[in-house]
């Protein structure tokens, strides 16, 4: 049977049997993965059917549906959107086109790389495409109201020496103070996928023994996907974020955030109010949905080295300049939500809350300004000894505020916070619809600044580094440090695939004054250990030890998504391998385990 036949009677039976099948199942399930296990056919069928039944959509598909829609061939869309012709398909309904003639593994291997990093490009634009409103026909007219040029823009110079004068301050203020002090501490610690965190973690991935079994053994597993690393104790979960992601196979496409354990939580919060905004800015982040200063420095553009980028972001220095990351910040934010909602008390549950308002965010969302050695022990004290350190040290940060009249600044500080926001927003609205649209978008920014596109761009970078600076003493000085009380943490990612990592401390390995390294018992480390410590300890670059099993890879439906993957890769219909095999290159899989020392 050629590929025109089977493409037909594939549509006749989507047509029938199966297509009625898919839709009912979903609009009992809402889960394409859960339906395509139920219906036993592929996600890639399912997608496909609830996207011509108009039950299902994405970012990629409303661009593929747009494209369609002004007649563009499966070539053309491709090439618009920097795509294989096989990831097009996907996110076509069944009614339109045949698939095209597959290009050889030769000829396709040499354009996989450009294709990644066109594809990561297009994934780190976290905002939703369809959450701007913008028309085609006057694209800056709509987003003109919500992107108001920040107030500092009329009387602020833009003076390059000045500019860089001030990135030099902060570059020099950064690596001499408290963010490199006890550098000689390194910690080892465990990352492995787990299942379901919003139910409780489950070892077994939340998946009965045999799926377990098959998706280790798939996956080239011998008893879990997991990575060991050596980080540097300065590290801060900023960081420690673009190395998982790393470490992964990841292209920080979508949300994240990390945690601590449920009863961790419990026992800090006590589940209330009170219990919870006493921690705000120490160690958990209040809820906002500012995606712009949560993400300040994600600035991937295509061209570059994915490998190289992430690299940057979890070498030191290792840095944290978003306002919602910030004890003050924290504060602002607090003293917002009681003013809108003063029935709320002290000893009202988090759980009530959630009954009456809608929260952006999970309220166990940590702070990613904190370090490894502030947050991993190997020892713990006790939940209410713990929060009476914190108790303590935040009356020590007040009387020092007090004694330098900080309190005085305090309006300037949320003022220069204010703008950093604003320029941030500002920029990220510029940034993303330039990528959605660039040609006409372009010429209606240049209208509006009466300047080149390239000159608003600059404007604003320069802006935020200005804004950045300002806000020095707020990132960094207006802090407390925490004493170290967790062995678990957990890092979420893609709160629709449900990623979750468990981070569990391993080690602690502490440099002693003549330079040679011990472990929490004080007993030295073997040779070849402490040497590569000992690099850990100069360069300020976390090393991966040890790795158990595959890559996993975005947007493929979460463990059971990739477990249907690695099963239609290693399956029968080599047609339908390779074209998954081809769009998991595109997203940087390559079906092979590195070398652990080649991870990072």
């Amino acid at each position: 049977m050629n590929e025109q036949k089977a493409t037909t009677c594939e549509q006749q039976e989507v047509t029938n049997e199966l297509y009625a099948q898919v839709t009912a199942d979903y609009e009992e399930t809402h889960s394409v993965r859960r339906t395509a296990l139920n219906c036993h056919t592929s996600m890639v069928t399912a997608q496909r059917i609830l996207i011509t039944a108009g039950l299902w959509s994405s970012k990629s598909s409303k661009l593929v549906k747009e494209l369609l829609d002004q007649d563009m061939t499966a070539d053309q869309i491709a090439k618009e959107l920097s795509l294989t012709k096989d990831a097009v398909y996907a996110y076509m309904p069944y009614s339109r086109g045949n698939y095209g003639v597959k290009q050889t593994e030769d000829s396709q291997y040499s354009k996989n790389y450009r294709e990644r990093m066109e594809t990561a490009a297009e994934g780190m634009h976290k905002g939703d495409v369809d959450s701007i409103s913008v028309s085609m026909a006057d694209p800056f007219k709509q987003a003109a109201s919500s992107m108001q040029k920040p107030s500092a823009l009329s009387n602020l110079r833009f003076d390059p020496e000045l500019t860089e004068e001030l990135t030099d301050r902060a570059r020099d203020d950064v690596v001499s103070g408290d963010t490199y002090h006890e550098y000689g501490t390194v910690f080892a610690l465990h990352l492995s996928l787990v299942g379901g965190f919003v139910y409780g973690a489950d070892e077994d991935m939340d998946m009965r023994p045999e799926e377990r079994a098959e998706l280790l053994k798939l996956a080239k597993a011998e008893t879990d996907i997991s990575r060991d690393i050596l980080v540097p104790g300065a590290m801060n979960l900023h960081a420690l974020h673009y190395a998982i992601q790393k470490l992964f196979g990841w292209q920080n496409s979508h949300l994240h955030n990390f945690s601590i354990p449920r009863e961790d939580f419990n026992a800090l919060t006590a589940g209330t109010l009170g219990g919870y905004t006493d921690l705000c800015g120490v160690l958990f982040r209040f809820p906002d949905d500012d995606m712009s200063d949560l993400y300040w420095d994600d600035d991937y553009r295509k061209g570059v080295s994915v490998k190289s980028w992430f690299k940057k972001k979890y070498s030191a220095p290792f840095r944290q300049y978003s306002v919602g990351d910030s004890y003050l910040g924290n504060l602002w934010e607090v003293e917002g939500f009681r003013g809108r909602f003063p029935d709320f008390k002290d000893d009202t549950t988090l759980e009530e809350i959630l009954n009456k308002v809608s929260v952006e965010q999970d309220w166990n969302f940590l702070v990613e300004r904190l370090t490894v050695r502030e947050l991993f022990a190997a020892r713990r004290d006790s939940a209410r000894a713990w929060k009476g350190d914190v108790v303590g040290k935040l009356e020590l940060l007040k009387e020092e505020m007090e004694d330098e009249e900080l309190y005085d600044s305090e309006d300037e500080m949320r003022k220069a916070a204010t703008e950093l926001r604003n320029w941030r927003q500002s920029y990220s609205q510029i940034d993303h619809l330039s990528w959605v649209h660039p040609d006409t978008y372009r010429k209606e920014i240049e209208k509006a600044y009466k300047m080149p596109y390239d000159a608003v761009v600059k404007m604003h970078e320069e802006q935020m580094n200005v804004w950045e600076m300002e806000c020095l003493d707020l990132f960094r000085d207006l802090n407390i440090n925490l004493s170290p009380y967790f062995d678990t943490l957990y890092y979420l990612y893609d709160y629709g695939d449900n990623w979750c990592v468990k981070i569990t401390l391993e080690e602690i390995y502490h440099k002693t004054e003549n330079g040679i390294f011990v472990d929490n018992d004080m007993c030295r480390v073997a040779e070849d250990l402490e040497s590569v410590l000992a690099e850990i300890s100069a360069k300020e670059r976390p090393v991966c030890v040890a790795a158990d099993g595959l890559n996993v890879v975005d947007d493929c439906g979460g463990l059971y998504g990739y477990l249907d993957m690695l099963r239609t890769i290693n399956g029968d219909d080599k047609e339908e391998a390779d074209s998954m095999k081809e769009w998991a290159r595109g997203l940087g899989w390559t079906g092979r385990k590195s070398k652990p020392g080649n991870m990072l």
